[in-house]
């Protein structure tokens, strides 16, 4: 059984908005696309993240309004960069959500690449170079603090004293480990073998091929295994764009506007970097691409809708499911 989930637009509320009004308007819209996903029977919903290099709704904020909105939907962040923030404050805001929404959070958790990104790591007063050793003390101290393991965390970038949050989340929060740059056939990098192995509880990239797909996921679980733990709930996940129209032509010119204004500093996508990304035609081309990617393992797609017409899209997507 495959799961899909729907990632909230939250960056679209600054890049399409006109005013504070009209940023209101749009705030409001995504708890009301996340009930019309969970209305249309979607496992999920997803918010990215970015501080400054890609503003947007900040996605913890985002899913507690969204766990009031909705009643049984599954909560995710798609990506979290917890290592901008303080990891106490991370761990006190995710708990609450956790608890808010009755235990349906999970936490997607990345470092970023490109110059917009180091240029907001600069600025948060974040070392770019050593970014994923910070994502890494951040996730010790964010999972000791939930546990209730650590009061005292003296590491590199974190050093805390007598800490405890005092709030615990309903069960074990999954953290699922996200990934982009790196062909996972050629073996996983030391940092990312270790992340997967000290806090995954999932997989969940972008830009691979099923076969790209299918050995990577299959290595992760060897890590989780080696690690220790038992590999078997291990969430195969994947996270895609998608735009559905009535012409592959139509639906990749949607996504290259997209993504143009989503990401200035790429410049302008060809069609098969384009096609790394997702799916981009009619129904039948979407569908063929689930099927190849279920196919590789995977067991929760993570869909965001590379267009400004959200709810349109979801429906059409719902359809051909």
């Amino acid at each position: 059984m495959v799961d899909h989930g729907y990632v909230l637009p939250t960056r679209g509320i600054v890049l399409d908005s006109d005013g504070a009004q009209d940023q209101l308007a749009r705030t409001q819209s995504c708890s009301t696309l996340a009930r019309a996903a969970e209305s249309m029977g979607f496992e999920s919903v997803w918010a990215g993240d970015s501080v400054l290099a890609k503003p947007r709704l900040d996605p913890l904020s985002t899913l507690a309004a969204v766990a009031a909105a909705t009643d049984a939907i599954e909560l995710g962040t798609a990506i979290h960069l917890p290592h901008l923030r303080r990891p106490v404050a991370v761990a006190q805001q995710a708990a609450t959500v956790d608890l808010l929404s009755g235990g349906r959070l999970s936490l997607g958790v990345g470092v970023g690449s490109g110059e917009s990104v180091a240029t907001e790591h600069e600025q948060l007063d974040v070392p770019f170079d050593r970014r994923g050793r910070v994502l890494d003390e951040t996730l010790d101290v964010i999972r000791g603090l939930w546990d209730g393991a650590i009061a005292t965390y003296d590491g590199d970038f974190v050093t805390l004293e007598n800490a405890d949050i005092g709030l615990r989340p309903t069960g074990d929060l999954p953290i699922y480990v996200a990934s982009a740059t790196f062909d996972p056939r050629d073996g996983y990098p030391k940092q990312i073998r270790r992340r997967i192995a000290d806090h995954g509880d999932g997989w969940l990239p972008i830009s691979k091929s099923p076969e790209m797909y299918a050995d990577g996921i299959d290595h992760a679980r060897e890590i989780v295994a080696d690690a220790g733990r038992d590999p078997s709930p291990f969430d195969a996940a994947y996270y895609q764009d998608v735009v559905i129209a009535e012409t592959r032509r139509a639906a990749l010119d949607q996504a290259r506007d997209f993504i143009a204004a989503y990401y200035p500093e790429w410049g302008e996508l060809s069609d098969e970097q384009l096609e790394r990304r997702g799916a981009f035609g009619p129904p039948s081309a979407v569908a063929e691409h689930l099927e190849r990617y279920a196919a590789a393992g995977v067991e929760t797609f993570v869909t965001r809708f590379a267009t400004t017409d959200q709810h349109a899209q979801l429906r059409r997507f719902r359809e051909l499911l």
